[in-house]
């Protein structure tokens, strides 16, 4: 993983998928942007409140820095369900350009080149999966809730389904999120992992600073779940957006005055 930039933009990319030259990708980060504000400055969620033509412009901004059609962004409508969309070209300008023809989708595969797949985080894990023999792309959103139901293997099985994928053939990265460290919860979530979860004793621990929370590793998680459908190649980001509000919004400590952060990846 590395950080890079493009004239003002800051993008996050990560390496092993940087080097199968297949793919253009990146995480944005709150830099190189044109939103003002609590927005500031690079919002890309066109439902945070922010104006118009400055989330439209930041998408122009990205488009551009990654020399990417600016006309075929696809993003994602997320709540934290683990449905999973295969997007074609017909898709190509859903829910940046044009209104969306879908609701409630998670995560976002295609096979066919020039689509750039987005996905959206302030906090909750951004996955990145490609294939490299198949050629195909997906992106997933998983918060607490999508980690604890397996959307991570969910996402590779809809691949395995779709494009013949075999997770062997598979390059992963998790973006930045909230960490560890900062992942504090209470009973409710730890039972919903502990139901789902065979291995959730693994990555929960109690928390020391408070009598009845705990602390749940969702980077950890959700690397796991990749590497039993049989990933190797897994590369975690390590940020922790709660821990760098300077450069990341995060949903629990800025609370709904924050814009988002997107993922996108597209096929070439």
């Amino acid at each position: 993983m590395k950080l890079i930039n493009k004239g003002t933009l800051e993008l996050v990319v990560f390496d092993n998928l940087g080097k199968t030259g297949m793919v253009q990708h990146g995480f944005t980060t709150r830099h190189g942007g044109v939103s003002t504000g609590y927005y500031g400055t690079m919002n890309m969620g066109f439902s945070r409140g922010d104006r118009k033509e400055a989330v439209s412009e930041n998408y122009r901004i990205l488009a551009k820095a990654l020399d990417l059609d600016a006309e075929a962004f696809v993003a994602a409508h997320q709540t934290h369900t683990t449905n999973i969309l295969t997007v074609t070209a017909k898709d190509k300008g859903c829910g940046v350009t044009k209104e969306r023809t879908y609701r409630n989708i998670d995560g976002l595969i295609t096979n066919e080149k020039g689509i750039n797949l987005v996905i959206f985080g302030a906090d909750c894990v951004p996955i990145f999966l490609l294939d490299t023999k198949n050629r195909a792309i997906g992106l997933a959103h998983c918060g607490w809730r999508g980690t604890a139901e397996r959307m991570a293997e969910k996402i590779v099985e809809r691949m395995e389904e779709e494009f013949g994928t075999n997770p062997k053939d598979v390059v992963a990265g998790i973006a930045p999120s909230i960490g560890k460290c900062c992942f504090q919860v209470d009973d409710p979530v730890v039972e919903l992992f502990e139901k789902q979860i065979y291995f959730a004793k693994d990555v929960i621990s109690p928390d020391p600073s408070e009598v009845g929370k705990y602390k749940i590793d969702l980077w950890e998680t959700n690397r796991r779940l990749l590497a039993e459908k049989g990933i190797s190649d897994i590369e975690i980001a390590g940020l922790c957006t709660m821990c760098d509000t300077e450069r990341f919004y995060s949903h629990r400590k800025m609370g709904e005055q924050r814009g988002v952060m997107a993922g996108v990846m597209t096929l070439l």
